[in-house]
This record gives structure tokens, sequence and C-alpha cells, in this order.
């Protein structure tokens, strides 16, 4: 059975039912953004009859699927309350011919500079009649005092009709009433029969264009899915914007008075309190709450997180899970508080935040009703209820351990670096089991593979990894090499605490160690800004006795700041580099085993002088060498 139909009306008869309101948008539809050149060239192709492509269109039919709005141009005035037809694609287009076309009130374009004008477009009549102009240049465009600059660069203002008339100037809003137009213009020049048949053979030629142009349309049946309706937009509309799974679902919603996004921007209002969750967006937010909703939904074999299962969302499911998944969230943020990650520009991955959160819902979920039934079991006096209401209760409070686990799995597995909705969707069901005790460990945590390598390899801050270290360092107590104040999260913001360099990158440059190596996570930890700054281009030995006769402090303590770091305060202090790196590198790589609870092979991990400068060695006994 065929699910649409395709129809070839006239434009007149489409831009008359764009008028009364009887065509509309879907309320998903983003407003118009088409510039004046594009309208122009519109304008050029229908008066030659050429095709300007098909529109796509949605019937209704009183229980609409979408909510809509009139065309951007159209009046209130002569809205209907319900459509009969939705464009869901050639909206621009549309938009275009019936503001230049229909609308008194001028276009609602933009510059070159995407700027908002209004515009007025006219047909040079000669030109458009003349075999050596190209028809883009007979479509004129001026504003709204009507001023047109001529190629003579002169202006003239159409002020009036008669100024129209004299410099054979046709108003396209005049398209399909030109008989009145035409008769005056003729008028106008009943002594020139010359300029009277030129206006004949432009009514016969291009305003005929216009009037008799039939548009093919394309039309979706009635009763077409609402996630049929949203991926055939996507589909179509190469042209536009590309819509959101939020938007689609802000539409839908609005059909039963739902306001979405006003629920979503005070949620967000809420959530952004927490400096790590500023980067979280809408859509995250609907994939972690369909996950927690198709793991509900018996009709569902596994819980997933696909557009096609967001957009089958009801508010329905939207109100049971909001309220859970935003806590989710919120219990997400402490749990990242913990493992010191303080940021948004410091999350591994934003999209593991969307496994984490329906995790944590989840379990905080679990946890409530757990407590609940123990509470009930201990009114009754069911003393078998209340040791498996015991056993519940307390499982659900040793969650916390494998939580952490599978989260820096994740991270130096380097999990979400690929297709992120099957890993979301795998993972928060094989923990969730796992924390239930129904699995065995989650393949996320059972297949971590980390090479020492990519201690090297990863060079800044868009790599997980690169992320990972600088947040595992943080919890080890690690304190500032001037001020020696352990790390936490209120120092962290106050004192601008960020990545940098332990040797100096020009320190570095002037050896002719190999940036890779200098660069990389290894020779990085976190400071504060001040220190950074006291640190400059100069060799660890002086800025270590610098720091030491600023602050005070003997030796013992430098080292055990230096310590805190995992860096090897010998090594630093006599300025050797690769003992520096190299006892770093496995100081680093135990304290991602035990972070992902998986041993690391350790094996030939040193750097040697050839993995280490760039062109000729240094000779023995610089300083690099120790």
């Amino acid at each position: 059975m065929n699910t649409f139909g395709i129809d070839r009306p006239l434009l007149s008869e489409i831009l008359k039912d764009i008028g009364t309101g009887s065509t509309q948008l879907p309320d998903f539809q983003r407003d118009w953004r088409w510039d004046d050149y594009r309208v122009r060239s519109l304008l050029a192709s229908v008066s030659q009859a050429f095709p300007i492509g098909a529109v796509l269109t949605l019937a209704a039919d009183g229980r609409n699927l979408l909510k809509s709005r009139l065309i951007e141009g159209v009046t209130q005035a002569y809205n209907a309350e319900a459509p009969d037809t939705l464009i869901l694609d050639g909206q621009q287009r549309l938009t275009a011919l019936f503001q230049a076309l229909k609308s008194k009130q001028g276009a609602y374009t933009l510059n070159t500079k995407g700027e908002p004008i209004t515009r007025y477009y006219y047909l040079d009549i000669e030109k458009c009649l003349s075999s050596e102009a190209d028809r883009e240049e007979a479509v004129i465009s001026c504003r709204e005092d009507r001023r047109v600059p001529t190629d003579n660069k002169e202006t003239i203002v159409l002020a009036s009709p008669e100024m129209e008339y004299k410099n054979a100037l046709f108003p396209v809003n005049q398209i399909f009433d030109s008989d009145d137009w035409g008769d005056e213009y003729k008028n106008y020049w009943r002594k020139d029969p010359a300029k009277r048949k030129l206006f004949n053979i432009f009514n016969r030629e291009v305003i005929e264009c216009f009037k008799q142009y039939n548009l093919p349309i394309i039309h979706l049946r009635k009763n077409t899915p609402r996630e049929a309706v949203c991926l055939i937009f996507e589909k179509v509309n190469t042209r536009g914007v590309t819509l959101t799974i939020f938007e689609l679902l802000t539409a839908a919603f609005a059909i039963d008075n739902f306001p979405l996004r006003e629920d979503w921007d005070k949620r967000f209002k809420r959530l952004k309190k927490f400096p790590v969750l500023r980067n979280l967006d809408s859509t995250d937010f609907l994939r972690a709450l369909t996950l927690l909703s198709s793991n509900a939904n018996p009709k569902v074999s596994t819980a997933n997180c696909t557009r096609r299962e967001i957009l089958r969302l009801t508010v329905e499911d939207y109100r049971k899970w909001a309220d859970i998944i935003e806590d989710g969230f919120i219990q997400a943020a402490k749990f990242l508080y913990d493992q010191k990650i303080f940021r948004a520009k410091d999350l591994p991955y934003q999209t593991q935040l969307i496994t984490l959160a329906a995790i944590l819902g989840g379990v905080k979920s679990a946890y409530e009703s757990a407590f609940k039934e123990l509470k009930e079991a201990q009114e009754e006096n069911q003393e078998e209820a209340i040791e498996e209401a015991k056993k519940a209760f307390m499982a659900e409070k040793d969650d916390d351990q494998k939580i952490r686990r599978w989260y820096w799995c994740g991270i130096f597995g380097e999990m979400y670096a690929g297709a992120a909705n099957t890993q979301i969707a795998t993972d928060f069901s094989q923990v969730t089991s796992w924390l239930r005790e129904e699995t065995d460990l989650p393949s996320t945590v059972r297949d971590v593979n980390f090479s020492p390598n990519r201690l090297i390899e990863v060079q800044n801050r868009s790599s997980a990894v690169y992320k990972g270290v600088h947040a595992l360092l943080i919890p080890n107590e690690c304190r500032d090499f001037r001020t020696g104040i352990p790390i936490d999260g209120k120092i962290f913001f106050d004192h601008n605490i960020d990545i940098h360099h332990i040797f100096p990158r020009a320190w570095c440059e002037d050896q002719n160690i190999k940036s890779r190596v200098f660069n990389s996570i290894v020779n990085k930890t976190p400071l504060s800004r001040m220190t950074n700054q006291k640190i400059g281009r100069r060799k660890p030995s002086e800025y270590l006795l610098k720091i030491r006769e600023e602050v005070r402090i003997d030796k013992t303590e430098m080292d055990k700041r230096l310590t805190s770091h995992l860096i090897s305060p010998d090594t630093l202090s006599r300025n050797d580099f690769r003992g520096f790196f190299n006892a770093r590198k496995k100081a680093l790589l135990t304290v991602i085993q035990k972070a992902i609870g998986k041993k690391i092979i350790h094996e030939n991990i040193d750097i040697d002088d050839m993995d280490l400068f760039d062109g000729q060695a240094l000779v023995k006994g610089s300083d690099t060498q120790g």
C-alpha cells in the first residue's frame, strides 16, 4: 500500500492555502533563514518556469501528531484553527515565495552579514525580455525606502506606482493581481506603443510563468506514525539545519500541552549549578531518561537510547522518569566530584556521563525501594522479610565501589571513543545487572586493556586518558609545589588549578627533547596558575630552589610535595629528564592499574636516548643525562 501521493497544484493555490492558514508548518521546523540572494535566484527560476524541486507535505486529520504554526509572514488574522496540510520539506522555498509574491509588507530576509532585513522585489521588464541579460540580474531587490541603484550608478526611488511605470519595474507582489497594474502601466505609456507592446510580451512570457507554475507535491497520507514523520523530515531536509531529537519531541509533546522546553530549562538551571554538568544538553538528558524508561518497559527486550526509542517517549514516560534522571545527574556530579573531576572540560567522556546518570538514578530508585520494603517489613514484624530486605538494602549501599571501577575502566579502556549509543546501552544493562549480582563482570570491566605507551601518545586534554590521569593524581592528595595545600574542590577553583608542564616546554626544546615526549601527560601535573608562573622557563633545579626560598621550606618538605605528584624528587632536582620520565611513567601505571582493578604489563616501558631526543643525543654528563 502506498504511503504517499503526488500532485502538481498551481503555485498560486499553494500560496493561497498558506495565506489562509490551511497549510502550516510543524512547530519543530526552525525559523526561515534564507538570504536575499537565494530569494532573487528562486524568483528568477520560477519566472522562467524552471523546476525548483518538490515539496513534501503531511495530511492532517484533526488528530494530528504534531503541533503546527503559520509560515512566517502570514498574519494571525487568517489563522485557521486546524490546518489541512503540514509542510515537512520546502519551508524555505515556500516562505520566500509567499513573502515575495503575496505579502505587502515585504520579505524578511538576511543580508550578506546574516543580519535581518526587509526587502521588496521587482522584475526589470526590459532585462527579463533581453536575450543577453541573465534572468537573476532582472530580479531587483530594494530596501524599505524603495531606493534602487541603476546601472549608471544613479538611484531611483520607487515611491509611487508612477515611478514603477516610468522605470518599467514590475513589483512581484502584484504577480497574481497583475491586470490592474498592467492597465495603469499601459495607460502611463499610452503614447508609446512600443512600451505597451513590451508589457504584453512580459505578461505572456514572464507573469504567466508564475500564474501557470505547477509545483510537485509529495503528500504523506494521514495517520503516518510520529517517528516516521520525524525520520522522513530529517532525511529530506538536507538543505536546512538538522533538528535535534529534543526539538522533535518538544513539538510532539506540545500536542498534549506539555511544555518540554520550559521543563528542561528549569531542570538545567538547577543542574548547571554543578560545574561538571555545564556541558549537559537536552538530548543527553533524554537519552539517559530513555534508558530507564525502556528498561522498565516489558515490550522492549533490552534498554536502549536510540533515536527511534527516544521519539517513542510519551508525556507520561517523561513525567514518570524526569525527576529520577535529574537526581541521577546530580548523583553523577557528586560522584565525579569525589573522583576529583570538577569541571565539564575535564570530563573524560560526556557520553559516559549519560550512562553514569542512568545507573545512579536507577540505583537510588532501587535503594529507596529496598529501604521502603525494609521499613514495611519491620513495621509488620516479619522476620524473614526483614532479613531479605536488609540484604537488598546493604547490596545497594555497596554499589559505589563497583561503579567507580566500571567508570575508570571505561576511561582507560577508551570504551566511549566509538559508537556511543551502543556502548551506553550495553554498559547500562550490564552494570545494572552486575550491581544486582545477576551477572558477572560487565564487558567494559572484563575487557579493559591499557597500553603503557598511551601515556606518551596522548598529548592534550581532548583525550580521555589525558583527563583521566589528571583526575587520578588529585585523589593521591597531591599538593601544590608552592602552597603545599592538598587540592580539593574549593582549592581547585580558588587557585586556578590546571594541567601544567613539570619540565618546562622551553627548557625541553632547548635540550632537543622530542615534543611528543615532553608534551605527554607524564610530564604534566595539576598546579596553580601562580606556581606555573614561578616555574616559567626555568629548569627544575632552579625553580625548586626559588620556590623553597620564597615559601621558606626545607628540601624534605619540598620532596614530600613532589612525591604527592608521583614525581621522583632526586631526578627532578638533578634535571634528569629521562630518569624522571621513566620513574613517573611507572608510578602513573600503578595508579591506573589500581583504578581499573587489572594488572598492566610494565615490561620494556623505559624511554631511552633514541626515543627521547630530536637529532643528536646530548653528550653524556649534561643535565638531562643525570
